[in-house]
Order: C-alpha cells, then structure tokens, then sequence
C-alpha cells in the first residue's frame, strides 16, 4: 500500500529556533535538519521537506501569507497534505488568511508550531509535528491547526496561553480531531470543493483594532479614519456592546466615509450579536458589523481580505456574513 505523501513547509518559529549565548531564542536554519527529530514517521507517511522562508511569526504578515498559500498551490497537488510550521504568537492570523485565500481546497493544511524548540530534550515539538503530519494525511479539506492534543479549523481558533503546551483553543467549535489513545473525529469538517484549487490574494494593510475602555471617547475612530484606515475592528463588551454617548456617531461617520466598520467582544466566548442590547443596535443602525461567532483573527484578517477584493458598502456587509471557510458556522463547542 502507497503511504501518503506530507509536504513540511517551514516559515519559522519557536519549533526550529536556537538560544544564542548569551540571548534570546532566535530564528535559526535548524529546520533544516528537523526531519531526524520525527524517527519513525516515515513508518507511516512519505515526508519532504521545503523552506519557505525563516522569520519569527511577529514579523510575518499579508505578503507572507499570499506567499505560503502560492506555495501550497504550488506543491499540494504532488502530496495528500500539508504541515506548515510556524510560530505560534500569529499562527491563528495565517492560518485564517490561508482558509480565505484558498479556495477550492481539497485536502489539509495542517499549521503546527511549538512552545519550546524541537531541539530541546524536553519539548512539545516532536508531538506535535508528528500528529499534524498524520493529520494531513486524512480526508479533511481545510486549512487547521494542531496544537497540544488536537486539530483545530483553523479559523475558529486563537491563543491563549504563553506557558501551557496547549496554547491553543477553539472557543465556541469543537476540534476536528483528538489524538489520545484512540484518534477520535470530533466535529464534521468542511465539504469538499466544487471549484478547481487557487488562490485568491489580496489584503487592506491598514485595518485598525480598537478596544473599548470603560469611560473613554470613541476619538480613537475618528483618529484612525483621518489616518486612512480602510477598516476599524471595534473590541466592545459582552454580545457587542458600545457605549451610547458618542460612539455611534463616531461609527456613523466611519461607515459614511466608506471604511468597514466590524463590532467583535472582548470575551473568549459566545456570539456577538449586536441587536441584543441598546448599545450594540446603535452601532448597527449607525452601519456596523457584527461578528457573529468569530474569533478576533478570523474577523480581523476577513476584513482585511473583503476590503484587498474592493469590496465596500452593502457588498462588503453581504460578503462579511458570508460563511467563506467555516469560519462562523453554528457547530458550537459551547453558547
């Protein structure tokens, strides 16, 4: 029987980097020789290797996202999967800009990354790379993260933790998959595609998030629209909240000069859902959207990918309630 054939595409990150003595962790061209960490995997898939490029994932951004999803266009259809690896503080970032960027996709994309370097004794590096390169070998058509026990849409998941080797979460949508004694299929991935593989490249650099803080003036708005923000992604409370006393206003002005307004909570969990109270039907009425069940990443990158497609007014607001990749369907770990 063939083995399936799994592409490790490296752009960096805390799994290949080195401890300069003295300093700190750095990048390092140690992905190199990462394939000799993973023993035994060969037993079970047909590994190759590509550097991509090498950077700490703070320094990654649109060109590089448009870079990786041109690169797994390029070599997807030699391998049944794909394992990026890539470091962990924007990992949720790229992969959601890689879900709305490729369209078509048949087979995964699996993200992977680490909290401490594969070449430490102690790591949680080699598990991981180990059950994303299994992962990317089934029959799951979407770009994900595997981080800790489990394989995560990618879309649906974010950073919670700098210390625990399960740094990662989907807040309100069960992990596609958990790898313990038995490998358990937890929630239903995408359907497969209709449409031919491609990418669909594209993004607004300059989208602003803004955090409401209790007391505070919505000048920082009217400040990032002056500044020639194309889109504002206001942080509220609870389901969407903002304050009444000037914020609407100042989302009526945004929205009346044409940048993309986007109302998301600063809570981990649960929906927004801006007609629940009077602050957040304020913003609606003054042209805001809300963001239903996404997590801040999958927002905040959709925003900036609807805008880079020339979208705005009443098409960005009909595209940005779209379910593009999964990213804010029903099928909800918890409410």
């Amino acid at each position: 029987m063939t083995k399936p054939r799994v592409l490790f595409l490296y752009t960096g990150g805390t799994l290949g980097m080195l401890r300069r003595d003295p300093g700190p962790l750095a990048p390092s061209w140690v992905a190199e020789d990462i394939l000799p960490f993973v023993r035994g995997l060969e037993v079970e898939v047909e590994v190759h290797a590509e550097v991509l490029y090498n950077l700490d994932s703070s320094d990654i951004g649109p060109d590089h996202w448009e870079r990786m999803a041109e690169g797994v266009v390029r070599w997807l259809p030699e391998f049944s999967g794909v394992v990026v690896l890539h470091g962990t503080d924007t990992m949720a970032w790229s992969a959601s800009a890689l879900s709305y960027m490729l369209r078509g996709l048949d087979r995964p994309v699996v993200f992977t990354g680490a909290q401490r370097p594969i070449a430490y004794v102690r790591t949680d590096a080699r598990s991981n790379l180990i059950h994303a390169a299994l992962c990317a070998a089934m029959d799951i058509p979407e770009v994900a993260i595997y981080f800790g026990r489990r394989l995560y849409r990618g879309n649906r998941t974010t950073k919670v933790s700098i210390q625990s080797y399960e740094a990662f979460e989907s807040p309100i949508f069960r992990p596609l998959v958990e790898m313990g004694v038995a490998i358990r299929h937890t929630a239903t991935p995408l359907p497969a595609p209709t449409v031919p593989l491609r990418v669909v490249n594209g993004f607004e650099r300059n989208v602003a998030v803004v955090q409401v803080v209790p007391g505070a003036g919505p000048a920082i708005i009217d400040a990032a629209v002056h500044t020639g923000a194309r889109g504002i992604v206001i942080r509220g409370f609870g389901a969407g909240n903002v304050p009444q006393k000037g914020w609407p206003e100042a989302i009526a002005r945004a929205t009346a000069a044409g940048v993309g307004v986007v109302v998301h909570s600063q809570c981990l969990r649960g929906a927004v859902d801006l007609s629940a109270y009077e602050g957040g039907r304020a913003a609606l009425d003054a042209g805001a959207m809300g963001t239903g069940a996404m997590t801040l990443e999958a927002a905040t990158v959709k925003l900036m990918w609807l805008l880079g497609q020339g979208l705005g007014g009443e098409w960005l607001k009909a595209a940005f309630h779209e379910d593009v990749a999964g990213e804010g369907s029903a099928d909800r770990a918890e409410d």
